[in-house]
């Protein structure tokens, strides 16, 4: 009688200790979600760190449009560690700014590029560490380069940057220390450096080389050599999403392994190419003088140290 009590007590002690176990890890992998998809959004238009391709498929080359980011190597990992399904929303008639209220609401999950300390991110909980980073350049013709000593010389000067940039509220704060006009596309922000109205661009590294590379212009332009701010990138997750503590959780281990950090730069390079590469042989706009081609660009190195800026 005493054996059967004793192993009537075993199972019940290994049932109460699996319910316990089971109990805990839901609590770690929070609560799960109501669904088993994860809503994924980021920018429309701001290759390459999120932006909407067209493409045509059939004989009849009927057009759709696709997401593209450097991002989605980290959702494409996440989703095939997990088994959830992703769900990208974008839209070419839809602005970022609406799918940021969504994101503010828990109506989306996650956003693919937030900064830190910038106002239209305050409802997201960005993923430390930083994966990657998107640094601000200076953009010159040649002949204004070989004359640049230090940033100071550019409060003297006229300068241009576009209000399609994707810029952190820290960096805005500082180009505004600068006599900055803002233009609504990159065709005016080049076309003005290009005929002298203004001296100089600010510009992110990658949607400076892009757009210009876009335009056919990138040999005739001038790139500084030194980072002039930096802006680091995060993956922002939504804090009324169902799903914070299990995605925070997921992809905060993801950040941490340099592995994927060097994974993610990759990719970004490789963006970078096939779009040079796309572009490559296109004729440039009317307002590049042809007779010029020969000004080829080169780079800035113009910061001393007491020049340089403070990553933040």
């Amino acid at each position: 009688m005493k054996k059967y009590v004793l192993s009537f007590l075993i199972v019940v002690t290994a049932l109460l200790l699996n319910v316990q176990a089971q109990a805990q890890m839901k609590n770690v992998t929070n609560d799960t979600d109501n669904s088993d998809t994860i809503s994924v959004t980021g920018y429309m238009n701001y290759p390459p760190l999120g932006y909407i391709e067209k493409r045509y498929e059939g004989k009849n080359e009927k057009p759709y449009f696709v997401y593209r980011s450097v991002f989605k190597e980290i959702i494409e990992d996440f989703k095939q560690n997990t088994n959830l399904k992703i769900a990208y929303k974008y839209d070419p008639n839809t602005s970022e700014e609406a799918y940021l209220s969504e994101i503010n609401r828990g109506g989306i999950d996650i956003f693919l590029g937030a900064y830190y300390d910038t106002q239209k991110f305050h409802r997201t909980e960005l993923i430390y560490p930083s994966i990657l980073n998107n640094p601000v350049t200076l953009i010159t013709m040649p002949e204004t380069a070989s004359k640049l000593k230090n940033l100071s010389q550019l409060k003297q000067m006229k300068g241009i940057a576009c209000s399609q940039d994707q810029f952190s509220d820290y960096v805005q704060k500082k180009i505004q220390e600068y006599p900055v006009e803002f233009v609504d596309t990159p065709y005016e922000m080049f076309e003005k450096l290009y005929t002298g109205e203004v001296d100089f661009a600010f510009a992110s590294q990658y949607f400076g080389i892009i757009e210009a590379s876009k335009l056919g212009i990138r040999d005739y332009l001038s790139f500084s050599k030194q980072v002039i701010w930096n802006m680091p990138l995060f993956i922002g997750i939504s804090q009324l999403s169902p799903n914070r503590k299990f995605l925070v959780q997921k992809l905060s281990s993801y950040s941490e392994n340099p592995k994927n950090k060097t994974k993610i730069e990759q990719k970004l390079q490789n963006i970078i190419q096939e779009i040079e590469l796309q572009n490559r042989g296109v004729v440039p706009p009317a307002f590049i003088k042809q007779e010029n081609s020969d000004e080829q660009t080169s780079s800035l190195d113009l910061l001393t140290q007491e020049d340089k800026i403070q990553n933040k």
